[in-house]
């Protein structure tokens, strides 16, 4: 009844819903021990949607279909009521439609998606936003609320400005209700458990007292208390949802639905680890789904695990859903025949077991040092969803959470960096030499280590962390090799009189000269002499005068000439080649989470470049998908299978026999 109220609905409908939820969860639940119906967060998250979508009233959301005194609501009223019971159901509807359409497709991985320090943020700021709604009851002020963006803020300062017109009747029976809640919850019913597994029913009996205490009082009447009315009694009538008013609310479906499953199944799949059997993640979504789309019939609104009831079960030994169809039972009766006993309890005893039950989620504050500590990442999540929650919306904040979630997970794979491994005391495995003193190098045999997923945001960084890795770049020296090599060829084009086959990139003494510098220096100097913007060099080279037929500048050379520019070249050549540091590349595979196409590309062009040096790259250790998203790449296509292995060190010895070999 006091959930119902937190989704601005009349309290009967917190009955119809832990009825109706219990009975059709025990048909096709997977979990032996939980048990459905309102739940804080979600009541919060249809409340805050109703009000978005239905107008409100002049008097407050949470009130019965009668007033505190006895009178009839207004018609206006009234019709505001019915439409947010019309919309609740229908929303049910949609939220179950899609849970189970959900659980046929097998998305239950879906949850993974609202990260733990995400969903902590998101529901201590849910309990801020809760707590004050609840302050409007617990002050006995009758003002009309604010909804949209800021509505958290703008409300609460709604409340501080009108305390002079608080009823203090209200007050102080709200803080007399909290105070003996928090006594039993805190002092009481804990070393009561350990003699029997049933605690006292405190909130029940504040609902009993309040009641004779309000009836015999006549708060209602004579100190303005509000109360809850009447409460229709007998079994509620079967009415198809409609749909035709929920299409603004397509938005919020879905994050109840994504919240519920999330929240309803972690709390299955605990106490299924602790008690020792298994869940079905997909099953539970048809489950949820088939329990909504049932429910929203009777007039309820969607529903979820709820933590205390879970836990009671548990703890008062419950070994099946049985436990939940006595419970389903026992609400039927109370629908049927104790409705009338509902009539004077006042509200504020509603709202203040409310605001106790909040104290399980605000004890989450004591994760923050925690993530501060561990990850500062997390804490970041886990502040920005709080603060989105608070001072926007609950729905903006949700959507603000998993957005920065999925940009830290994206910024995070930007900080993977290669490191060099090396063996650990002569045996087969190998560790970050930094981290482990035992661990050496091999100063021929690299063994580079990356940790994360080869996808297109993060292939460069991959690629420009291995060669910091190992201290080589082979591009800039592979360049030069080319400059090189295409110098032999003209200096042997002139030794066998034959004119040599010219690429768009001619090749002279000066090219020689600009093969021994650094790649920026020779980028530099070519760009200089470029006429086209590229370092093609045409026509008329204004650094020597001569011309030639066929468009490209050289000098003319004699053969004696051409044997000593060829000899210098080799030279050069040989320094470059007998320069490179080491002459195997191990990439240990085994970290790798996944490889997209632009990573798989840019993995082959890494291995072209350390090829063309000399320098053999070995792939050690992918796991079963990282090989087979290689084999659709084409890598095999243009290197030999041979290069992968199934091991490090494997990879390790067949580079040491070739070593021996050579």
């Amino acid at each position: 009844m006091a959930y119902a109220m937190l989704a601005t609905l009349p309290p009967v409908h917190g009955l119809y819903c832990s009825m109706c939820a219990s009975f059709f969860y025990f048909f096709l639940g997977t979990s032996r021990h939980l048990s459905l119906g309102t739940l804080a967060i979600l009541s919060l998250l249809v409340g805050s949607c109703l009000d978005r979508n239905v107008p409100q009233s002049l008097l407050l959301p949470n009130k019965s279909v009668e007033s505190s005194d006895g009178d009839s609501l207004s018609g206006g009223d009234a019709d505001n009521v019915a439409s947010r019971v019309f919309l609740a159901s229908a929303l049910a509807m949609i939220v179950g439609i899609m849970q189970l359409t959900m659980g046929l497709l097998r998305l239950g991985f879906l949850t993974r998606l609202l990260s733990r320090p995400m969903l902590a943020g998101f529901t201590v700021g849910s309990s801020v936003y809760v707590g004050i709604s609840q302050l409007f009851v617990i002050f006995g002020l009758h003002l009309k609320k604010h909804t949209g963006i800021f509505n958290a803020p703008l409300n609460f300062y709604s409340i501080c400005a009108n305390l002079p017109n608080a009823n203090w009747v209200t007050f102080g029976l709200s803080i007399s209700c909290m105070a003996v809640l928090y006594i039993f919850q805190l002092f009481i019913n804990p070393p009561l458990r350990r003699r029997v597994k049933v605690p006292v029913p405190i909130e029940l009996l504040i609902i009993i007292v309040g009641g004779i205490i309000s009836h015999y009082l006549q708060l209602g009447k004579m100190y303005r208390v509000r109360v809850v009315g009447t409460v229709p009694t007998g079994f509620p009538e079967p009415i198809v949802p409609r749909l035709s008013m929920a299409g603004g609310v397509i938005g919020d479906a879905f994050v109840i639905a994504l919240i519920g499953f999330s929240l309803s199944y972690s709390l299955a799949s605990f106490y299924a680890y602790k008690e020792g059997y298994k869940v079905d993640s997909n099953q539970e979504l048809v489950a949820y789904g088939i329990t909504n789309i049932s429910s929203s019939f009777f007039t309820a609104y969607p529903v979820g695990a709820s933590i205390s009831r879970t836990a009671l079960v548990a703890t008062m030994g419950g070994k099946s859903q049985i436990v939940g169809l006595v419970a389903s039972i026992f609400v039927l009766l109370v629908v049927l025949f104790a409705g009338p006993l509902f009539y004077h309890v006042p509200n504020c005893c509603l709202s203040a077991i409310i605001l106790v039950a909040l104290r399980g989620m605000v004890a989450q504050l004591q994760e923050l040092p925690i993530l501060w500590r561990y990850s500062i990442w997390d804490f970041a999540s886990w502040v920005v969803t709080f603060v989105a929650t608070v001072f926007l919306d609950v729905l903006y904040g949700l959507i603000i959470g998993v957005a920065f979630s999925a940009l830290v997970v994206f910024v995070r794979s930007q900080f993977s960096k290669a490191f060099a491994i090396g063996r650990f005391d002569s045996t087969e495995f190998f560790k970050p030499s930094d981290v482990y003193a035992s661990c050496a190098e091999d100063a021929k045999v690299k063994v580079i280590r990356y940790e994360g997923g080869l996808f297109y945001a993060g292939a460069e960084l991959f690629s420009s962390s291995v060669i910091d890795a190992t201290g080589f770049d082979p591009r800039s020296v592979a360049f030069r090799k080319k400059k090189l090599e295409f110098a032999v060829q003209e200096a042997d084009a002139v030794l066998s009189s034959k004119a040599p086959e010219y690429d768009s990139t001619p090749f002279d003494q000066e090219d020689i000269r600009l093969s021994s510098l650094p790649l920026q220096e020779v980028q530099l100097e070519e760009e200089k002499y470029s006429s086209d913007g590229i370092g093609t060099r045409t026509g008329r080279d204004s650094r020597c005068g001569c011309s030639c037929v066929c468009g490209n500048c050289r000098h003319s050379m004699s053969r004696s000439e051409a044997m000593n520019k060829k000899q210098e070249a080799l030279n050069q050549l040989s320094d470059l080649l007998s320069g490179v540091p080491f002459t195997h590349v191990i990439l240990d595979c085994s970290a790798w989470t996944f490889i997209d196409i632009v990573g798989a590309n840019t993995l082959q062009a890494l291995i072209a470049d350390y090829n063309e040096v000399g320098v053999e790259v070995y792939l050690a250790s992918p796991s079963r998908a990282v090989h087979k998203s290689l084999i659709r790449s084409g890598l095999f296509d243009k290197f030999d299978h041979s290069i992968v292995y199934v091991s490090v060190y494997d990879a390790y010895a067949s580079s040491q026999q070739q070593l021996q070999r050579s």
